[in-house]
């Protein structure tokens, strides 16, 4: 039986583990080291696709999310109602460690640094996130390669009463932000993100943002967003547009694998870190279920992520352009 060693208890390492898990693979998981990130707290909008990917690879439905209204402003054009995902971070990681260990993964200390010599293991992955710690501590050399455009977002937490009720909010071009989620969670609680391109170091009040969304999204959806308080000190990201990880390491050992935000990421505003991660693991499933090695389902994976970065410049580039 092949087998593998995953450094990262996140999103993209447990879907790696439960992937291969599925496959026959056994399967270790090494706790991350790191504490969450600004970033993790921020509204992630997550579609049905991305959703139905993640629950594809874990073989059954998920706790950690459900479908709500979804109201989209854009200026002032007339809103347009839909529904998305709504998407409980911490909850989904936990039915996800559930469905891995369900299956027979095993969890572990985690080492000090990445085994890259244990030739015990078939497959290595690091998926300890952007900081890449697994790949650092084991010496290996890390390269970052970051664009020039910086993304900054700001997010302030709250509640809106009682009440079952849950919805999101996208907004652009509304209180001059270049972009505005606002979520209700069915127990209340609400989480509202501002992206800026330059906010300095203190943004517009949160009331006067919520004020602006609700003149724009109308009467109805004004009392169906209630009275909303926040904490009025937000929690703050800044960081370049995109990211991309490259590391050199020595021959020898099994193939290192990384997923998720310690190979490329990308701005946290339209839940593109799962639909990558979704991405990643279908092409490693794929490669191996095809009887290709490991170190080429890594080649694989490694070219996906050229093409994630060449997109992102593209993008980035763009964004000026269009706000001209």
């Amino acid at each position: 039986m092949r087998t593998a060693l995953v450094m990262g208890d996140g999103p993209a390492g447990l879907l790696a583990a439960i992937s291969l898990r599925r496959a026959g693979w056994m399967t270790e998981i090494a706790p991350s080291r790191r504490a969450a990130r600004a970033h993790h707290g921020h509204v992630h909008q997550i579609d049905f696709a991305t959703m139905a990917k993640i629950e594809a690879v874990a073989g059954q439905g998920l706790a950690g999310w459900s479908a709500a209204d979804l109201l989209r402003i854009d200026g002032a054009a007339p809103p347009v109602m839909t529904q998305a995902p709504i998407v409980d971070p911490a909850a989904l990681v936990h039915a996800l460690s559930r469905r891995a260990i369900e299956l027979g993964a095993k969890l572990v200390e985690p080492p000090m640094a990445i085994p890259v010599e244990d030739k015990s293991f078939d497959l290595l992955i690091d998926a300890s996130g952007s900081a890449v710690l697994a790949s650092r501590t084991a010496g290996i050399e890390v390269a970052i390669d970051e664009s020039d455009a910086i993304d900054e977002c700001w997010t302030w937490r709250g509640t809106a009463g009682s009440g079952n009720d849950r919805w999101t909010i996208a907004a652009r071009d509304v209180a001059g932000a270049a972009g505005l989620w606002l979520t209700r969670a069915v127990d209340g609680r609400c989480m509202m993100t501002l992206r800026c391109a330059d906010c300095g170091e203190s943004p517009v009040s949160p009331f006067r943002l919520l004020d602006s969304v609700m003149l724009a999204a109308g009467h109805d959806w004004s009392r169906r967003m209630g009275k909303i308080g926040f904490d009025p000190n937000p929690v703050r990201h800044r960081a370049p547009f995109a990211r991309r990880v490259e590391v050199t390491r020595s021959a020898g050992g099994p193939p290192l694998l990384r997923i998720g935000d310690g190979l490329i990421q990308t701005a946290p505003r339209f839940g593109q870190g799962f639909a990558q991660i979704a991405e990643q693991i279908e092409l490693m499933r794929a490669a191996l279920a095809s009887g290709s090695s490991p170190a080429s389902a890594v080649a694989t994976i490694e070219a996906s992520a050229d093409r994630r970065w060449l997109a992102a410049m593209i993008g980035a580039a763009s964004e000026p352009l269009l706000a001209a």
